[in-house]
């Protein structure tokens, strides 16, 4: 005996997916309206998962090494810290921006200085411009912000395409190219996310993360903005470290060893 499909057979078969699709859906939406931290947190491990966001430490880059970070402990800089010590100068800073043209990172034309190490292809480096954004409108005329690239896999023009593409949420500071990895040598940097904190006289007063989480939402302690506005208050930040939130290192080239920290000179 042969079955004839009927038209509601057949409007049931292709109805039944889209159902299905809503209710999973509607049960997704309605456990993040309930539950948002733990949908963040499960975001972020699904993400890292499916290699789309490296974990804490883990390279993006195919070939290069984890980085470990030392730990914070009391919050401060820790002796096995490669570059830059408390306190330290870091001498004549001068790279070429975007447009070729040199720059000179001038300390005492603000309170504070930040230098950030950023990247035009880490999901890091990416998920942190908004943040940094704000940073920079918060502090606008007080704090000058620069973000540096040291990585040998990203050209000049890389960099443009993605820092000069219009988009209004694209990181709103001087971006500059560290060819051969020297300042980042210099400074002890080795991921993007990186930041550091200097006065006027160019001694450095805080390094390492921007805050505590790389999820916006998970974000407990901004460690920047605490240090900033504790130092435009004449005071020394709570920290002096903190482990960088970072997933790509940089690619450096030549560098065989790395730099132990440079003790402070006497500042006059």
């Amino acid at each position: 005996m042969q079955i004839v499909s009927t038209g509601k057979n057949t409007t049931l078969k292709y109805l039944t997916p889209l159902l299905v699709l809503l209710l999973v859906g509607g049960t997704a939406y309605a456990t993040y309206l309930m539950f948002p931290q733990a949908v963040g947190q499960a975001y972020d491990e699904c993400c890292e998962y499916l290699g789309l966001l490296s974990p804490e430490g883990v390279s993006e880059v195919p070939g290069q090494e984890h980085v470990s970070f030392e730990k914070a402990g009391d919050g401060r800089l820790p002796a096995a810290t490669p570059g830059l010590a408390i306190g330290a100068n870091p001498g004549t800073v001068a790279l070429p921006g975007l447009d070729g043209r040199q720059r000179v990172i001038d300390f005492a034309a603000a309170e504070v200085t930040a230098v950030v190490w950023v990247s035009s292809f880490c999901p890091t480096s990416k998920i942190y411009e908004e943040r940094l954004n704000k940073l920079q409108a918060d502090f606008a005329g007080k704090v000058q912000f620069y973000g540096i690239c040291s990585s040998a896999m990203e050209s000049v023009a890389e960099l443009r395409a993605h820092f000069e593409d219009g988009d209004p949420n694209r990181l709103r500071m001087p971006v500059l190219k560290d060819e051969g990895n020297v300042i980042a040598d210099r400074f002890g940097a080795r991921v993007s996310m990186e930041i550091f904190l200097f006065d006027r006289q160019g001694k450095l007063h805080y390094r390492g993360g921007v805050d505590d989480a790389r999820n916006p939402q998970r974000v407990e302690v901004e460690y920047a903005r605490r240090a900033i506005s504790r130092m435009l208050r004449g005071e020394a930040p709570e920290w002096e470290y903190q482990p960088a939130n970072g997933c790509c290192p940089i690619d450096r080239i030549e560098a065989s060893t790395t730099p132990v920290a440079q003790a402070a000179p006497e500042i006059k």
